[in-house]
């Protein structure tokens, strides 16, 4: 992979004022680590990952879903692919393009406001490729279903999907809150404190909305992205890593953040 790294103090000064301005007018922090330093961070995180995973954007047709910012869009744009972000929120869509913009990614990525991801405006079979970082548990419940299903109806056969950074329900600590046993807590607590708590999404149910449409592959390369990002692996790591062999799972089913490359069957 190159080693350019694409850091926004490389950008059009014009561009990265945009992209500022844009930030500041949404309520956000330019300067923040998940904002004006995202695109920094996956580069660092996302390529070993990839890595690992044995994945090469270069020449493919993906589609970053749930674009947030578009981070993990300008990375695999960067790495050679031809990229469509989307997201269901108008304002990271404007952010993700002054994003795009300030890392000089037009001509390799787009990216488009869906309101309601269950109908995306996309071809049949038209990716190769579709990364999912650190959104599907965001996605209501009842609506994954469908969501999966079109995720599978705008993929190639046997293209590759890559789910990371995805919170688990089994997680004794929310992994973006930071809130401890509030994945165990049930939504009807929410209704009678008046508080909205975000929780991780159940592995479970994310394996029946996968049934028929994807398979897990490459299991055994879980551990090779922890050591491609962290280094040696941690104790932690290493734990989740034999309880998935002693149970025949996929370590990515059982870390906090759920991990799976997965092959459209």
């Amino acid at each position: 992979m190159t080693a350019h790294v694409p850091i926004a103090a490389e950008a059009d000064p014009v561009h990265r004022e945009e992209f500022r301005a844009i930030a500041r007018e949404l309520g956000l922090d330019p300067d923040d680590r998940w904002v004006g330093g995202y695109v920094d961070y996956e580069w660092e995180h996302l390529r070993p990952v990839l890595a690992a995973y044995g994945i090469d954007p270069a020449d493919k047709t993906a589609l970053e879903f749930g674009c947030n910012y578009g981070a993990s869009g300008i990375v695999l744009a960067r790495l050679g692919a031809q990229v469509t972000g989307v997201d269901v929120d108008s304002g990271n869509i404007r952010l993700a393009r002054a994003n795009v913009a300030m890392h000089g990614a037009d001509a390799a990525m787009s990216v488009l406001h869906v309101p309601d991801t269950r109908t995306m405006p996309f071809e049949d079979a038209q990716f190769d490729l579709v990364i999912a970082n650190s959104v599907l548990e965001y996605v209501a419940p009842e609506q994954l279903d469908a969501v999966m299903a079109e995720i599978h109806r705008v993929m190639k056969p046997g293209g590759q999907m890559l789910v990371l950074g995805t919170a688990s329900r089994l997680a004794p600590r929310e992994v973006h809150s930071g809130r401890w046993l509030v994945n165990y807590l049930p939504r009807a607590v929410d209704r009678l404190v008046g508080k909205d708590w975000q929780r991780g999404l159940k592995p479970w149910h994310l394996a029946r909305t996968l049934h028929g449409r994807f398979t897990a592959t490459a299991e055994d390369s879980w551990i090779a992205a922890r050591s491609g990002v962290h280094g040696q692996p941690s104790a932690p790591v290493r734990l989740v890593n034999r309880l998935a062999r002693i149970t025949g799972r996929a370590p990515g089913w059982l870390s906090p953040n759920i991990e799976l490359l997965l092959r459209r069957a």
